[in-house]
């Protein structure tokens, strides 16, 4: 064939003249890739071989490309690799030009697309919303072009990870913060436009509270918590109490004789005679004597009622405060998109009476809800926190299932002083889906510095996201939640590695018979996967860290200029954020756990104890690499069960194509989250727990282990309260208890309803489900891989 008359015909339908030398270079990159030089003959030989094969006097660039990859198969197969990767690339950075534009076309027809709906808590059809979503995937694409190394961009493209939060790449911004709220309140603030000075009643703090929220959530892309909310706002619960009780003497002086005493020396002798809201008898005497030396003379019946108005008084302000700070939290728009605050706080083991005041009306706020009908509200994500001897014991347990009614039991007197406080917070769990519940006695949440009679003891206490990310151990500085956060992470595909695994050890074991041998080969295979790919995960993360240390102090006036995250109230606002960063978290994360086991042998860890030992094994085996890394540049590498939202389909969408499908595995819109049991699989309340707790061990970047209850939970507390005790028993270090939550539009009608309300048989039905920690109470604002699965999730029972 004259190879003069050849026509190559362009992807793009145009056609060029032939070239040999655009053959030759191709194949010459591969080789340089591969690291071997000096092999010019070889290249030529290849070449001619390609073109010998050509057969008509047209021929497209994927043709010859295949033969190409043919060609070097057969005489260089590590040279073929890599063209095939180079290739794979070059399709897909072709593939982007195309799919942008598709991505704002969807945009702006306001589509119902996975791109749309990645947030579930954000309105992406809003003028704003849109605006949002336009910037993140422009933003993304600059990254890949600009930012990301190759070999990192490379894998995330591919599949093969995933770099969370791109289109916050460049701000090089971290991911979420546990406030220390007390050193915030009693030094006061700055926002843009002014300092906030510290607070003097349980309104102020509450409402302080949300605006630090909403501020600081402006310069992260993750949650905000508050890792003591009770121990936080129990100063401002007593600050209203004593500015009531002094109000009260002051104008029972002035019925009196028409005098007016001073209220700041009145407020002065409250502080230093009354130190708790709840008085007893001798406080208030030392009181009313006290007060003589301000001519206020008082009689002991008349101050023990002065007293008992002004405890009334401040349950009622708490309470308004409760609500009112659940209120904003849920209409608060922190972000374009109609955004609210990703919020959650901590609570359950300030034993004083200012402290369980506000957890006592926090839960009634919770469960009273939203607006005129009570909606179940979104935020924030509480946490109870559960600690021997504070909020449990084991007696005290058994002597309110004894109770006939559990109602009566929560105001029953118990050993550990917060035990009615849990039974409470099992009764709004039971109609509102939170609090969610923590356990501090994990052998991983403990603490060796807590001590109970330490008034700031929540310091070594755990406290975490709501979403599930923890931040406690910490190589740089205390062990401790407060005043840090996740820098960021990434997650590998499990289940591809599953695939691959036993794809490589079904080719190396022809005997199809001996089924042992190729589970264990691919077992191996795998093993040894997920140790290379967390390795790759590691240094992509280091990557990034450094890259965020170069931010400047003044990137984030609010989190940096109030020392909110430690360490950076001490840089100048020109200095870069460096070491302050060390104290934050790098997070390895995985998904699909259970549908890598089915890969390897056809069955989940549910109920297959190879493929549990396996799962556990590749965990541990992820760990390795963490504590590797941690050495090798002391900083708080974790593992985490990934939270996966956006995730959940792109894995499984992009392993349909390259392998088909595969029963268990890639036949359904989503794989399961991290190392949970699969949603579908029939399993007891008590296995499941049993089969998740140990993970909470193995990773300390976060997890969480959820059940699913049928709607009959909304009344019975009691079973709520026992399976809170299979967990804390069974060594669970956070859970969470889900069932329907439905609320008719039109009637306010509460209960599980199906198709239409039985009340008024409207169909608009407000229907809460909890998507990744925290609810949302709109299913068409999940994408199409999270609505698959809350559509398979069994109940337990």
């Amino acid at each position: 064939m004259n190879y003069a008359e050849i026509c190559i015909i362009k992807r793009d339908g145009k056609r060029e003249d032939f070239s040999i030398s655009k053959i030759k270079n191709a194949i010459s990159k591969a080789f340089s890739a591969t690291g071997i030089q000096d092999e010019q003959q070889l290249v030529a030989d290849i070449t001619m071989n390609v073109i010998s094969q050509f057969t008509t006097p047209t021929i497209t660039v994927e043709e010859i490309q295949d033969l190409v990859e043919k060609s070097l198969m057969k005489v260089r197969p590590e040279v073929a690799k890599k063209y095939i990767i180079y290739r794979e690339w070059r399709n897909t950075e072709r593939d982007k030009k195309t799919q942008m534009k598709q991505v704002m076309d969807g945009i702006v027809a306001i589509d119902k697309n996975d791109v749309n709906l990645s947030n579930a808590n954000m309105s992406s059809h809003t003028p704003a919303g849109q605006m949002m979503t336009f910037a993140s995937e422009v933003t993304k694409d600059y990254t890949y072009k600009y930012l990301l190394p190759k070999r990192f961009a490379e894998a995330h493209q591919l599949g093969d990870i995933h770099i969370h939060d791109l289109d916050y790449y460049p701000t090089k911004t971290t991911t979420c913060i546990q406030y220390d709220m007390d050193d915030l309140f009693e030094r006061g603030f700055r926002t843009k436009n002014g300092s906030i000075r510290t607070p003097q009643s349980i309104q102020s703090y509450a409402t302080l509270a949300t605006i630090i929220f909403q501020t600081n959530q402006n310069e992260q892309h993750g949650g905000q918590a508050i890792p003591a909310f009770d121990f936080f706002m129990a100063k401002g619960v007593a600050k209203s109490f004593r500015k009531h009780l002094a109000s009260f003497i002051n104008f029972y002086v002035a019925m009196e004789n028409g005098n007016q005493a001073d209220e700041k020396s009145i407020r002065t002798l409250i502080k230093e005679y009354l130190p708790s809201i709840k008085t007893t008898e001798a406080e208030r005497e030392t009181l009313r004597i006290a007060l003589v030396a301000l001519q206020i003379i008082i009689d002991k019946e008349h101050l023990a009622r002065i007293v008992e108005k002004a405890y009334q008084q401040t349950r009622k302000d708490t309470h308004q405060a409760m609500e009112g700070f659940i209120h904003n939290l849920n209409t608060m728009h922190s972000r374009g998109g109609n955004q609210v605050v990703f919020s959650s706080i901590n609570y359950g083991t300030d034993t004083s009476a200012e402290g369980r005041m506000v957890i006592e009306e926090l839960l009634k706020a919770t469960i009273e809800g939203l607006g005129t009908r009570g909606e179940v509200p979104v935020f924030p994500i509480q946490i109870f926190k559960v600690k021997d001897g504070v909020s449990y014991s084991e007696k005290d347990f058994e002597k309110a299932m004894k109770a006939e009614n559990i109602e009566e039991a929560m105001t029953d007197r118990y050993e550990a002083p917060n035990f009615d406080l849990l039974l409470k917070a099992c009764q709004t769990t039971a109609k509102a889906l939170f609090p969610n519940f923590m356990f501090l006695d994990a052998p991983f949440n403990q603490n060796e510095k807590w001590r109970a009679d330490d008034p700031k003891r929540y310091i070594y206490e755990l406290a975490t996201m709501g979403c599930r990310t923890r931040v406690f151990e910490n190589v740089a500085g205390e062990k401790s939640s407060l005043g840090r956060g996740n820098l960021s992470f990434t997650t590998l595909n499990m289940p591809r590695l599953a695939i691959e695994a036993r794809i490589k050890a079904e080719n190396l074991i022809e005997d199809e018979r001996n089924k042992d041998a190729i589970e264990q080969k691919a077992k191996e295979i795998f093993i040894e996967s997920v140790h290379q790919m967390s390795v790759l995960v590691a240094d992509q993360l280091y990557e990034r860290y450094q890259y965020q240390r170069t931010a400047l102090a003044r990137q984030f006036p609010f989190m940096m200029g109030n020392n909110v995250w430690k360490g950076g109230g001490e840089l100048n606002p020109n200095e870069q954020v460096g070491d302050a960063l060390r104290s934050g978290t790098l997070g390895i994360g995985f998904i699909g756990g259970h549908n890598a086991m089915v890969a390897l042998y056809g069955q989940g860890h549910g109920h297959n104890q190879k493929a549990w030992d396996t799962l556990y094994e590749a965990v541990m085996e992820m760990n390795k690499v963490v504590n590797e890394y941690k050495e090798k540049y002391n900083l708080n590498y974790s593992v985490l069960a990934t939270p996966a939202e956006g995730l959940s389909g792109r894995f499984t969408k992009m392993d349909r194509r390259k392998y088909g499908k595969i029963p268990g595995v890639t036949d359904r819109d989503y794989y399961v989250n991290s190392f949970h049991v699969d949603v579908k699989e029939p399993i007891s309340i008590v296995e499941k727990i049993k089969r998740e707790a140990p993970f909470h061990a193995i990773t300390r970047g976060g997890h969480i282990t959820y059940v699913e209850l049928d709607g009959e939970a909304q009344k019975n507390v009691r079973a709520i309260a026992k399976i809170v005790k299979v967990m804390h028993d069974e060594g669970i270090g956070y859970g969470s208890i889900n069932h329907p939550v439905d609320t008719c539009h039109n009637c306010g009608y509460k209960g599980v309803i199906f198709d239409k309300c039985p009340v008024c048989q409207s169909e608009s039905i407000l229907r809460m489900r909890r998507i990744t920690g925290y609810l949302t109470g709109d299913l068409s604002s999940w994408n199409s891989a999270k609505r698959a699965e809350e559509q398979d999730r069994v109940k337990h029972l």
